[in-house]
């Protein structure tokens, strides 16, 4: 448990200085001027939104488990995806196999059977993300190309991942391996639940429902740039946010920090025009809606979990995820 408080202290340093950098490269005082301007009455209502569009996610998740016929009751299963979101602030939020853990200390299903679930929840990300990019591409002659680009690095992850000649190769190269070798016996387990949740109606199905997740998210955010004072069309703030957002899980970085502010901050201004202190201000607004606050509900989602586990258990099973990763 220490070490998951330490990662989220560690992504709130890095997030704090990120942040401190673009104060100060556009100004405090018109950083100041942009949130005195904020319509603060909004912000249940963006919040309110950015939940539901977890409920959609969390459908996703259920859909991805009954695929794989791995049962867990319905409030312990909403827990423990609650929970997942603790790990927002993870590296492409594939910090999310917790999610694994925590269903392996319900029931006993094994963690390289569910963990693909978890995967497929980044693909479909990706690919209902790069849908939204290209709505929002719409609104202007260029954009197009980065998008395919995106899409094309997410067919290829999916390509692999359900190549049984590249899950065989893995097997070989991780058996070989110290440490890591432990891992080699698990990955046919991993290669058969990637296969079932990657065929082509779940990918279809997991891409809709993120699609509709991702739109409700878009909605909220354009409510950012409302409240902010921003006359920016919806496309033109989707397009902004779903560039920014796949940026962000591109390079890995914890929770996309770093990448994706300075992509939402550079594209409001070079792309939407707007001033300096209210591109950062509504930034930093957006990035509290969409990733600080997911890191909240997760942390809610961690102390249900350890109700309904038990307290000791679920201590247990926070140490065994971060050995896992």
């Amino acid at each position: 448990m220490s070490n998951l408080w330490r990662n989220l202290i560690l992504a709130l340093g890095l997030g704090v200085a990120v942040y401190i950098i673009l104060s100060v490269i556009v100004g405090l005082d018109d950083l100041r001027t942009a949130a005195a301007n904020f319509e603060y009455a909004v912000v249940p209502l963006i919040l309110g939104l950015v939940l539901l569009s977890y409920v959609g996610r969390f459908f996703r998740w259920m859909y991805y488990l009954r695929i794989l016929k791995v049962r867990v009751p319905l409030a312990t299963n909403a827990a423990i995806f609650a929970a997942g979101l603790s790990m927002a602030i993870s590296p492409g939020k594939l910090g999310e196999v917790l999610k694994s853990v925590f269903v392996r200390q319900v029931n006993g299903a094994p963690i390289a059977r569910t963990a693909p679930a978890v995967v497929a929840e980044r693909a479909t990300d990706g690919t209902g993300m790069v849908a939204w990019g290209i709505i929002g591409a719409l609104a202007f002659s260029f954009g197009f190309g980065v998008l395919a680009l995106f899409l094309l690095a997410t067919v290829v992850a999916i390509a692999v991942l359900r190549s049984k000649r590249m899950s065989l190769l893995a097997e070989k190269l991780l058996s070989r391996l110290p440490v890591v070798h432990r891992f080699a016996p698990h990955l046919h387990a991993f290669h058969e639940s990637s296969n079932e949740l990657l065929s082509t109606r779940p990918l279809i199905v997991g891409t809709v429902i993120s699609f509709l997740s991702w739109g409700i998210e878009c909605v909220a955010v354009y409510l950012c740039a409302v409240a902010m004072g921003a006359e920016s069309p919806f496309l033109v703030v989707v397009f902004i946010f779903a560039v920014s957002s796949l940026a962000g899980a591109m390079f890995f970085t914890p929770g996309g920090i770093g990448v994706a502010e300075a992509g939402l901050a550079g594209m409001f201004v070079s792309v939407a025009g707007l001033a300096g202190g209210i591109a950062v201000a509504l930034t930093f607004v957006i990035r509290l809606a969409t990733l600080w606050f997911a890191a909240c509900v997760g942390i809610f989602g961690l102390v249900v979990v350890r109700y309904i586990i038990g307290g000791e258990g679920s201590v247990g099973v926070v140490e065994a995820a971060e050995r896992e990763r």
